[in-house]
């Protein structure tokens, strides 16, 4: 069954005049433990009970692995490792453990899961919930006047019911109406609230 994508278009750069556009899959919904624990005991001689307790296992055992300082390679799957971060002003003198945070897990494929992956089919379905709508600033800049007039905060669920922009556009957007004088961020980075200025 071929995999159906949608194409979005970039955020615009400086000097790029035609547009760009990558691809996403629209995704049909999440394969969870159950569901996989399932399809594999049609597939094989272990249960769905088995199966439950290997992967059990397997999260603790990678878990371990991690807390080692190892990176996991499953044969067929693919490479996991730790991603990791710490804050941007950190003392490179006096630097301690609670400084280093997990950030996430990277993951790449095994070429084998990569070759089988290259031959997939694929076919475009537009997915109008998902793009943003087109506004160019003067509108946006209308929209939001008007709406404060009626109200005193704007947070960037409010900016994306306005505009009909998904959360990416909305974020970077508000940026740069913070950047071009319009706005105000009285909240903080991570719980914005905006003002007219």
């Amino acid at each position: 069954m071929p995999i159906k994508f949608d194409l979005f278009e970039n955020p615009e750069r400086e000097g790029v005049e035609v547009p760009e556009f990558h691809a996403k899959v629209i995704t049909k919904g999440l394969e969870t433990t159950r569901t996989l624990r399932e399809s594999i005991q049609k597939k094989c001689t272990v249960t769905a009970s088995d199966v439950e307790a290997v992967l059990t296992a397997l999260g603790d055992e990678m878990f371990e692995a991690f807390s080692n300082g190892y990176s996991v390679y499953l044969h067929g799957i693919g490479y996991f490792s730790l991603s990791l971060k710490c804050s941007p002003d950190i003392n490179l003198n006096n630097i301690s453990s609670s400084d280093i945070k997990v950030k996430g897990i990277r993951f790449q494929p095994d070429k084998e899961l990569s070759r089988r992956l290259s031959n997939v089919e694929f076919v475009h379905m537009k997915n109008s919930g998902r793009h943003s709508s087109k506004m160019n600033l003067s509108e946006i800049t209308e929209k939001i006047e008007k709406y404060f007039t009626d109200n005193q905060i704007l947070r960037r669920p409010d900016f994306e019911k306005l505009t009909g922009f998904n959360k990416s556009k909305s974020i970077r957007t508000l940026k740069l109406l913070v950047e071009e004088g319009m706005l105000k961020n009285i909240g903080t980075m991570r719980m914005p609230i905006y003002v007219l200025r």
